[in-house]
């Protein structure tokens, strides 16, 4: 792999940090609920934050409400890049009532609207970009092997255990590898999701003309009892495009991709 060179205000501080691991995330079909839809199950057009924990956990074979403190944002490094243009549909769904104990459905059910985040054609597979820095570089190690031979602890998902997902194209690089920017002077174009209070200033409106900005409000962390910890506004291209953004902190580009990235986190 060959040695990228730091630019900007942060030139070689990638060798104090630990590896990257890249890793895409494929499925036909994807639901992550925004945390503040009642009735309605909405979805977000890519993973928040939390969604990310849950999916490595799954990798890792960790248990429900047993890995918030290893994956969270004092341990863990997490980000997601849109790498497929998708689409939403909106399907409502059969669930049993359960308020009674009927757990065989002979009563009643109830139907909830669900939004399913769908690839727009003619992608036949959504397709999302992690990255991920760790603490525990063993970690970060295990889990590389892991993929590299294509073990999953529990099968992994798109949101709801009905999206069924896989792994591929996964890569580690050591930190020397990895080219990393501290607040750069000038835009750079970033392809990942960025938190909002990360935008040091909104481009000239003729650098987007060909881009369209969405945002939304995402979960970052949770808490031992799987309580909110943090959530953010975050925004991204619909298609998936990077955006001439310039940000504050520190931003990354492993050698074989064009455009920066950023974690989750503030």
């Amino acid at each position: 792999m060959a040695v990228g060179v730091g630019t900007g205000k942060d030139q070689g501080q990638g060798q104090g940090r630990g590896p990257l691991l890249v890793f895409d995330v494929v499925g036909p079909m994807a639901h992550f609920r925004r945390f503040y839809t009642n009735s309605s199950s909405l979805s977000y057009p890519m993973p928040p934050r939390t969604a990310l924990m849950g999916l490595i956990a799954a990798l890792l074979g960790r248990e429900r409400d047993s890995y918030y403190e290893a994956l969270g944002m004092e341990q863990a490094h997490l980000g997601v890049a849109l790498k497929t243009p998708v689409r939403s549909v909106m399907q409502t769904v059969n669930y049993l009532a359960t308020d009674d104990q009927d757990w065989h459905g002979v009563k009643r059910r109830t139907q909830i609207p669900v939004e399913f985040i769908l690839p727009r054609p003619p992608e036949r597979f959504l397709r999302y970009r992690v990255y991920m820095q760790h603490r525990d570089e063993g970690l970060i190690n295990g889990l590389y092997q892991q993929l590299a031979r294509g073990e999953y602890c529990y099968p992994l998902s798109l949101g709801l255990s009905e999206c069924l997902a896989w792994a591929e194209h996964s890569r580690l690089y050591r930190p020397e590898e990895v080219n990393r920017v501290q607040d750069p002077e000038e835009p750079l174009e970033v392809g990942t999701a960025v938190p909002l209070p990360r935008l040091a200033e909104l481009p000239p409106v003729e650098r987007l003309a060909d881009r369209r900005l969405l945002k939304d409000r995402m979960p970052l962390d949770f808490d031992a009892r799987r309580r909110l910890k943090a959530v953010v506004d975050v925004l991204w291209e619909a298609e998936g495009r990077p955006l001439p953004l310039r940000l504050r902190g520190e931003l990354f580009r492993p050698p074989d991709e064009e455009t920066y990235g950023c974690f989750l986190e503030l």
